[in-house]
């Protein structure tokens, strides 16, 4: 009998993922050299234990002694449509849905797929920067709309969106958005999906925070907003961020339009790129079929983390403020009132606070004097990582 539940003990415990290969502990040194001083609150992976149901699946499929090729299980899309249907209620068609090793990779051949070399793809700074990286490796062009930071939360500047689509065939859409933590709301999603359809342009929304969405907000799959989305929209998703398991390289596509399903999903198979490892599809399934219980515990922690990151600014640092995240365990903080340019800002986190964040400006335009924060790790760690905050402050 699977354990579904996770207990805030088991979160309040701080493993040690030293020399595991890790890109967050190990991968440092590649980054500022071998610094043992400085922790690591940067790669968008949780330091909790992944879920004893998905590892238990993993070492299931390990007991047989073929590790032969391998196709999605009647499980593995049962797993899929059940989420659906409990997450955002509605069960996709079986042939809706597509494998795919990961969301950058699936976003970099989709983009191949519909577009040229020279055509424009358009996004939304600050957002996640893997999706710059994926229009200048395809040779694509990037048109910027970037967000509008009011009221302490990121807004589409909806002039700037249809000045960017009159000169792009794709909009890559991060939904919820990082490092904002926006979750976007129906009326903006459908108004985004009406400019696209005036300009003929395909959205391809990012949507691995999706699952992380809090308490008081709701996301919704893309192409399932408006008649206008599902024509243009393509979700892609995983499990990776929710629970806890990047590592296994899984996630899966969404797409509602039948004409731009069929073109997308050959393409994705002529190249090779629908296949999963022997453990994947047991370890998906295992986490969507057990996984509401131990997510929901999972996020009150994450929850509180940030109510304790709100409350240490306060009373601490009232230099610093954040944006407010809607959905996520990654903080924006906001770091402009200690009045330094980037490259000393991040300079003071890594040497005086021994502190290894994501700058703000990793995140392109309007990320500039902010910091990204990863709170999904126990208390006493996010402890630490704001009292060494606090100490560099003071010592200014």
């Amino acid at each position: 009998m699977f354990d579904r539940t996770m207990k805030r003990e088991d979160l309040n415990q701080v493993i040690d993922r030293k020399g595991t290969g890790c890109t967050k502990f190990d991968g440092i040194a590649d980054v500022i050299g071998d610094r043992t001083d400085v922790l690591p609150m940067w790669i968008a992976d949780m330091d909790f234990a992944t879920p004893s149901f998905v590892i238990d699946a993993v070492k299931k499929r390990l007991e047989h002694p073929v590790l032969g090729y391998s196709i999605p299980t009647a499980e593995y899309y049962a797993a899929l449509q059940q989420w659906f249907v409990k997450k955002y209620g509605f069960e996709p068609k079986k042939e809706e849905l597509c494998f795919t090793p990961g969301i950058v990779s699936g976003i970099f051949k989709i983009l191949q797929c519909l577009t040229q070399e020279g055509d424009g793809v358009a996004l939304c700074p600050p957002v996640y920067h893997p999706f710059g990286q994926v229009i200048r490796g395809s040779r694509r062009r990037m048109v910027e709309a970037p967000l509008i930071l009011k009221n302490n939360r990121f807004e589409i500047d909806f002039e700037a969106l249809e000045n960017a689509l009159k000169e792009a065939k794709i909009l890559i859409w991060c939904h919820p958005h990082n490092p904002g933590g926006r979750v976007w709301t129906r009326e903006e999603l459908e108004a985004v999906a009406k400019l696209a359809d005036k300009y003929g342009v395909y959205i391809i929304s990012d949507e691995i925070h999706a699952d992380l969405t809090f308490k008081n907000f709701k996301h919704i799959p893309f192409p399932s907003v408006s008649p206008e989305a599902r024509k243009w929209a393509i979700s892609l998703m995983a499990p990776s961020k929710a629970f806890n398991m990047p590592g296994i390289i899984a996630s899966q596509i969404y797409i509602a339009d039948e004409k731009l399903r069929h073109t997308i999903y050959e393409y994705l198979e002529y190249n090779c790129l629908n296949h999963a490892n022997s453990t994947t599809y047991g370890a998906v399934a295992a986490a969507y079929n057990h996984g509401e219980e131990w997510l929901d515990g999972v996020m009150d922690y994450i929850e509180d983390n940030i109510a304790f990151v709100r409350q240490y600014l306060k009373d601490h640092l009232p230099q610093l403020g954040m944006i407010e995240p809607e959905a996520s365990f990654l903080i924006f903080l906001d770091c402009r009132g200690l009045g330094m340019d980037d490259k000393t800002l991040t300079d003071f986190f890594i040497n005086k606070a021994h502190l290894l964040l994501n700058p703000g400006t990793m995140f392109g335009t309007g990320g500039e004097g902010f910091m990204r924060l990863n709170v999904g790790v126990p208390r006493s760690v996010l402890q630490d990582a704001m009292d060494r905050i606090r100490k560099a402050v003071n010592e200014l």
